[in-house]
């Protein structure tokens, strides 16, 4: 029986196209190793855009961050300061708790007010780290329900660029991508990461803070 040409003209673009989804452990055999610990340890910063589905940026932010570790257990807290094309300037919170389950793969889960996520989960290989996770996303009043499928690259052993595409019911809702790094500054001003893991503070220029994000830029 013949098949109309339709038919195997789709067949035939489906099979191609499960064929192009980059995994984890296509990068295995690259450097420098993105080690979980290593990178999210200390004090970090990171600065990024926030586009939407039409690749405007609607928001600039700045992500104030400090991990730690027990035993492969961690702790990333990160305080974002968003500016709109306005110059008004927000402020949320989020703190993320981390297990690294293998040399390779991590499980997570946060809370906070830059969006509640319930259960992450990722991979880690070469220069690259890949994870998912649902965003319980407040906006407003309201609170959105959306997806985020997060590559992070490690350029250098102390900076990432993150590439995240977010959508909403399988919508495309915009695309967050910012670029992170340690702040050995920020390390040797204060101690190590277990001295200022107590009460947060994090300093960028003149704002030092004690968890409050009010008075910094």
């Amino acid at each position: 029986m013949k098949r109309p040409i339709g038919t195997i003209i789709g067949v035939a673009v489906l099979a191609a196209l499960s064929g192009c989804a980059t995994l984890p452990k296509d990068y295995a055999h690259s450097t420098p190793k993105f080690a979980l610990q290593d990178f999210f340890n200390g004090p970090l910063i990171a600065t990024g855009v926030f586009q939407n589905r039409s690749g405007k940026v609607v928001n600039r932010f700045v992500v104030r961050m400090l991990g730690t570790w027990q035993g492969n257990q961690g702790t990333l807290v990160e305080h974002f300061t968003y500016t709109d094309d306005k110059g008004q300037k927000t402020y949320a919170n989020r703190v993320w708790h981390l297990t690294e389950v293998s040399s390779h793969h991590f499980t997570g889960s946060a809370e906070g007010s830059a969006g509640a996520v319930p259960s992450a989960s990722g991979d880690a290989y070469g220069f690259a780290l890949h994870w998912t996770y649902n965003v319980l996303q407040p906006v407003g009043k309201k609170t959105y329900n959306l997806h985020a499928d997060d590559w992070m690259y490690m350029i250098q052993p102390d900076v990432v660029i993150d590439r995240t595409d977010v959508t909403w019911y399988g919508l495309h809702a915009g695309d967050p991508g910012k670029i992170a790094k340690s702040w050995p500054p920020l390390r040797e001003k204060l101690g190590s990461p277990g001295d200022i893991a107590g009460p947060l503070i994090l300093a960028t220029g003149d704002c030092v803070t004690n968890g409050k994000r009010p008075h910094c830029p």
